[in-house]
């Protein structure tokens, strides 16, 4: 009788899944998919802190010419804008509808630049640069560098660009960025009297 009982036992237990094993899969069963990877966040929102340049209110690049190292030679700067009074305040511009994610001397002005520019085509924080070789209306964007172009990118900063032609350049925010642009229209090689401002057009 002792046996009996004891058998029933073992039994039951085993009924009842007193292993710890799961159970195995059924013959075919696919496994089950992996997770989605979570979209990891920019990597210059900490550091630029607050406010965070909205991406819908990015208003492009503005470009500028920044020297004249010689008369076959210009370099332009561009930046990252935002068109916004509210955010243009609060960061330092009041009374401003378009201005820079900071101001010029603002440890946080590189980062919000980052920020709203991403990830340039190079692997480095930036806008990615185009030469325009349409004609008007009709553009035709060929990256910097590429056969047929007359710019070349700066390898020490992302947001400088040098130009040996006139003609249409145009920045864009890289991977992870605001998906904006900003064009810079050069009628002239010839070296400015003084001041730069007026150089660079826009279309």
């Amino acid at each position: 009788m002792r046996h009996v009982l004891t058998l029933a036992l073992i039994l039951g237990l085993a009924a009842c899944g007193g292993g710890s094993a799961a159970p195995p899969a059924a013959p075919g069963t696919p496994p089950p998919p992996a997770p989605s990877p979570t979209p990891s966040a920019n990597p210059f929102a900490a550091a630029c802190g607050t406010p965070l340049p909205p991406f819908e209110l990015a208003y492009g690049f503005g470009i500028k010419v920044q020297l004249e190292p010689s008369k076959n030679k210009k370099i332009l700067n561009s930046s990252p804008a935002v068109r916004d009074l509210t955010y243009c305040e609060a960061a330092g511009f009041p009374n401003t509808l378009i201005c820079n994610t900071r101001k010029e001397d603002d440890p946080e002005r590189v980062p919000c630049d980052h920020y709203l520019s991403g990830m340039s085509d190079q692997g480095v924080p930036g806008p990615n640069w185009f030469q325009d070789l349409g004609n008007f209306p009709n553009e035709q964007l060929v990256k910097c560098g590429e056969p047929n172009t007359t710019c070349s990118l700066k390898l020490e900063n992302q947001y400088l660009l040098d130009i040996h032609e006139v003609g249409r350049y145009v920045a864009c925010a890289g991977v992870g960025g605001s998906g904006t642009c900003g064009d810079c229209v050069i009628e002239t090689m010839a070296q400015s009297q003084g001041s730069l401002g007026g150089l660079c057009k826009h279309r």
